[in-house]
């Protein structure tokens, strides 16, 4: 403690976030932040907080993954973030620290992408260590913070609380979304099946319920700009009754819609178009497998994520940080959504193409190394240093996972049949035991490639052209390559994401076409 200051220093317990589960009935995840009580702080001085997490028995059996999100006054300037009772597990438990709203304020995030990190452990925290940038009173210091999960059943909720440096502990939750002069419905969060009477003087009061998941949606009809409305929240836990009210004053109406990159242009219209989307890339975010993704590209996606989520409960949203949220997810997940397979100079994708060796050597070897392979030289006599697929075809020999012809050629500018290409893939991916697999009518127990096709086949990495027929020796098309890839990579089309924001960039690709989500996630769009 800074001696100089001569200020009353002691933790308080400030809030106590518990989230209900109807289907366990009882207490769900709870969020203890344990802020300093301090009566004047000065610019430079240090001020720690404690953020405690507590998950209730069989925690492992209720959750899939939970995210808390924590936002610092914009006075606080975060110096460390450190676990307390648990260790960091890449991709799966992450702790990171974020500049948000141009980069001045600090969200510590939380996530829990895989509950069985946890190795069951039920009480861990997490020690934040602050600057005060500007000198200020004690109680001027506003934090907030969000508590999300994703059950077993895959329901997700979320709920924010707002925080002083000397609050109490309130009795009921109750966060409510900004009201617009051109919007007719009142949006928030609060307990599931809460009481709800909506309030505003010389109008009768309106009655409603809270949905099972805690949202509030209420038709309460167009409002005047600076009209008052009174919200009220009642609702029972373990027969002890909760009590919560904030007041909303109507906004003017602003241009609130966010219009770039949307493929399905009905969503302009609608008064909620910018928290929709939000929600959508929030959604669309939260399914990328990042088990695969390195530390860094996961932590990023985790880190926009949970500012996403934390703009949607938010009580108070500015159009800005919409907009700013769905610029992070964006960003983060093209680190995961690399372009695997890109199209033509003429705007064509190639779908029914043949792929060349050489093709299917270059690609394989990004996806093994991450990046394009330099400095591997290859023992084949027609393949030259100086073409541009040499490094890759050098590392696919070099690592013994493509190998070439007895004539010591490995024909880079020949189409590679699908026979050939399950053998690369099967020991690209895993062993070559025989594994019990569909028999094709084309493919006798004697064929080169057998083992291998039984492989792929059985894994699902690839399937016959039909029911019964393989077609080893026929030539894998640029389509089929593609729903590879994404299978090789753990990538899955978000179809109804897709159908909403991606733009098709290829003229010889129509949406009717089997490959067409498969052949948009493979080239990242």
């Amino acid at each position: 403690m800074n001696k100089k200051l001569g200020f009353i220093y002691a933790f308080i317990l400030v809030f106590i976030m518990i989230v209900s589960v109807p289907s366990y009935g009882m207490e769900d995840i709870s969020v203890v932040l344990e802020q300093p009580a301090v009566y004047k702080a000065e610019k430079g001085d240090n001020l720690d907080y404690k953020l405690n997490i507590k998950l209730p028995e069989n925690y492992e059996n209720r959750y899939r993954s939970f995210a808390v999100t924590l936002l610092l006054d914009k006075n606080l300037k975060v110096t460390s973030a450190d676990f307390v009772g648990v260790k960091a597990v890449d991709a799966k438990l992450v702790l990171n620290i974020t500049n948000i709203k141009d980069e001045t304020q600090n969200l510590v995030t939380v996530s829990v992408n895989d509950a069985d990190a946890l190795a069951g452990v039920s009480n861990f925290g997490v020690d934040i260590k602050t600057q005060v940038k500007e000198a200020s009173s004690g109680d001027s210091f506003e934090n907030s913070f969000v508590v999300t999960y994703v059950d077993r059943e895959g329901k997700e909720n979320s709920i924010q609380k707002n925080l002083t440096s000397n609050t109490k502990v309130e009795d009921g939750k109750l966060a409510l979304k900004s009201f617009y002069s051109n919007e007719k419905i009142l949006r928030g969060s609060t307990q599931p099946g809460a009481n709800l009477t909506i309030i505003e003087e010389g109008k009768d009061n309106i009655n409603a319920v809270a949905d099972k998941d805690g949202k509030i949606a209420v038709e309460v009809g167009k409002k005047e700009v600076g009209t008052k409305l009174i919200v009220k929240s009642e609702y029972m836990v373990k027969d002890k009754k909760y009590s919560a009210e904030d007041t909303l004053v109507v906004k003017p109406a602003e241009d609130k819609y966010i219009t770039d990159n949307i493929a399905d242009k009905s969503l302009i219209s609608s008064e909620e178009a910018n928290i929709t989307i939000l929600q959508d890339h929030v959604d669309m975010a939260r399914k990328i497998n990042v088990f695969k993704a390195g530390r860094e590209d996961s932590a990023r996606l985790g880190a926009a994520v949970a500012n996403g989520q934390y703009v949607l409960v938010k009580s108070d949203v500015k159009g800005q940080e919409i907009s700013d949220a769905i610029k992070k997810i964006k960003e983060a997940t093209t680190y995961l959504r690399k372009p695997l397979m890109q199209g033509y100079a003429d705007a064509n994708f190639g779908c029914n193409k043949k792929m060349t060796r050489a093709e299917v050597a270059s690609v394989l070897a990004r996806i093994k190394t991450g990046e394009e392979p330099r400095g591997n030289f290859s023992s084949f006599k027609d393949v030259d240093q100086d073409k541009w697929y040499a490094d890759a075809v050098g590392y696919m020999e070099k690592e013994g996972i493509f190998g070439g012809y007895s004539d010591n050629t490995f024909k880079p500018e020949k189409s590679i049949t699908r026979a050939e290409f399950a053998a690369v893939i099967s020991k690209l991916t895993d062993s070559m035991e025989k594994v019990p697999a569909k028999e094709f009518k084309d493919v006798d127990e004697d064929h080169w490639a057998k083992t291998a096709i039984d492989h792929v086949t059985s894994r699902g990495y690839m399937r016959g052209r039909s029911e019964n027929q393989f077609a080893p020796d026929a030539a894998i098309t640029r389509a089929e390559v593609a729903v590879v890839l994404n299978k090789l990579t753990d990538r899955v089309p978000d179809k109804e994401f897709m159908d909403k924001y991606s733009k098709n960039p290829f003229k010889d690709l129509s949406k009717d076409f089997w490959a067409y989500y498969e052949i948009l996630e493979v080239s990242g769009n």
